[in-house]
């Protein structure tokens, strides 16, 4: 049975029709992507279940955007080439892994997402996740308060190492800061160890001057302001 759809998926991925609606990944999230699969599967979640001559040539415009496709590839012929056998070849291995399902239609396959697709691409942005610094800063700080129960501990000490790793300064031992605007990715993370109700956010105009001293050298050091 693979040796027969084999051929039909490729022939799918390059008969591909032009690409209909916005299904191409945000620059933001071109910029986790690191191989051909995870574009694949990226575009496949924003496009849903369409036909691989549908979702095709959106992984192609994806690619295109790529850097380290454009270091990969040389002519334009060859580079389609190669993109469409990389492609082929990432949709079997999703396939394989349990990502993706590839529903025969005709001629054709749909792409479907499976559950463990969507964990793992949630887990894809999880682990890349770092905060849009939008410049020239407004002066403001945000700050972060997490009120956690004793029993969720152990998420706790994950939250909080989360955020280190985004370059959070730790205020307190429950109070982060960030100067420019996290609501979405402090969402997303708190969402991620299910403590949503725990955390809030808030913008604050005025800090004590040594605080606002040290937080300034902070974010400095590590190019953020």
């Amino acid at each position: 049975m693979r040796q027969y759809q084999k051929p039909r998926i490729a022939r799918s991925i390059k008969q591909g029709t032009p690409p209909r609606g916005h299904f191409e990944p945000t620059e933001k999230q071109l910029e986790t992507l690191k191989n051909v699969s995870e574009v694949v599967l990226v575009v496949g979640m924003l496009v849903g279940t369409l036909a691989l001559t549908v979702v095709a040539p959106n992984i192609f415009q994806a690619l295109d955007k790529m850097s380290w496709a454009k270091r990969t590839y040389r002519s334009r012929d060859f580079k389609r080439q190669d993109q469409q056998k990389k492609i082929v070849k990432s949709l079997y291995y999703l396939k394989r892994k349990g990502y993706v399902e590839l529903i025969p239609e005709g001629e054709d396959f749909k792409m479907k997402i499976t559950q463990k697709g969507r964990k793992k691409i949630q887990k894809m942005n999880f682990g890349n996740l770092q905060i849009n610094i939008t410049k020239p800063w407004n002066g403001r700080w945000w700050v972060i308060v997490s009120d956690v129960p004793k029993e969720f501990r152990r998420r706790a000490d994950y939250l909080r190492a989360k955020f280190k790793e985004m370059k959070f300064y730790p205020l307190q031992r429950t109070v982060w800061v960030f100067p420019f605007d996290p609501r979405d990715e402090v969402d997303f993370v708190a969402a991620y160890y299910h403590l949503d109700r725990y955390v809030t956010a808030m913008e604050v105009v005025t800090l004590d001057p040594s605080d606002k001293k040290l937080l300034r050298g902070y974010f400095r050091e590590r190019g953020i302001l």
